[in-house]
C-alpha cells in the first residue's frame, strides 16, 4: 500500500477529522494496490469503516461519520485485483470533538511522481481539515498536455486526481486549489516532470 500523507515511524498519520461530519480518507493511492481490503488489527474511528471502491483502480477509503474523538491506530491488510497478498500499512487519524473542524490543509510534497509520454499517469492529491464536498481546481499555471483533473475515487471531492497520458515531455509548475463546503481555501504549488518516451536501441 502507498501513505499519501505523513509516514512517521513505521505510521501513515492521516491527521484529523470531525466527529459528526461526514469523512472519506485514502487508503492508498496506487492502481496496483486495489482489491480487497480489512482491518486486520487495530480500530477505525466508531462510525466509520474500510470499504473498497469496487472498480479496478479505484481504490479503498476510510469512510463514514465519526462518532467519538479520539486517536484511533488500525492496520489494513488485503489482496490486491490479482489475488496477490499486499504489505500491510498501519494508519493513524485523530477525530477532534469540537465544534470547529480543523484548518484545511493540502498534504504530500510539492514535487509529484513522474510521468513518461505515452504512458498511464495518475496522482490523487490529498487534503485533511476543512469540512465536504472539497472541490479542486487549477489556480495558476499548466498541467502537463494530456493530463486532466477527475474524480474517480470519491464522491465527496471533485477534480482531485490527475490522471491521462501525457503528451508533451517537461517540467510543469502549477498551482492547485482546493475549497471546502465552508468556502475556505488552501493552495499549493506542484512540479510535475514528464520524461520523453523510452525507444528501443537499433530502431531507425
Amino acid at each position: 500500500m502507498v501513505c499519501d500523507y505523513t509516514f512517521v515511524n513505521g505510521i501513515c498519520h492521516m491527521g484529523q477529522a470531525q466527529a459528526g461530519q461526514p469523512y472519506e480518507g485514502f487508503l492508498d493511492t496506487s492502481a496496483h494496490d486495489s482489491g480487497e481490503f480489512f482491518v486486520a488489527s487495530g480500530t477505525v474511528p466508531p462510525g466509520t469503516l474500510v470499504r473498497s471502491q469496487g472498480l479496478a483502480g479505484s481504490g479503498t477509503i476510510l469512510g463514514g461519520t465519526p462518532t467519538t474523538a479520539g486517536s484511533y491506530t488500525f492496520t489494513v491488510s488485503g489482496t490486491d485485483n490479482s489475488g496477490i497478498s499486499i504489505t500491510p500499512m498501519t494508519y493513524q487519524i485523530t477525530i477532534a470533538g469540537n465544534s470547529q473542524p480543523p484548518p484545511l490543509t493540502i498534504n504530500g510534497p510539492s514535487v509529484l511522481p513522474s510521468g513518461t509520454v505515452g504512458t498511464q499517469y495518475a496522482n490523487v492529491f490529498s487534503v485533511s481539515g476543512g469540512s465536504i464536498p472539497y472541490t479542486w481546481s487549477v489556480l495558476s499555471g499548466q498541467l502537463p498536455p494530456g493530463l486532466t483533473l477527475k474524480s474517480d475515487i470519491t464522491l465527496s471531492q471533485t477534480g482531485d486526481d490527475l490522471s491521462g497520458t501525457p503528451t508533451t515531455a517537461g517540467t510543469f509548475a502549477f498551482t492547485m486549489q482546493v475549497t471546502d463546503g465552508q468556502g475556505t481555501h488552501a493552495s499549493q504549488q506542484f512540479s510535475l516532470t514528464i520524461q520523453p518516451a523510452h525507444h528501443k536501441g537499433g530502431q531507425q
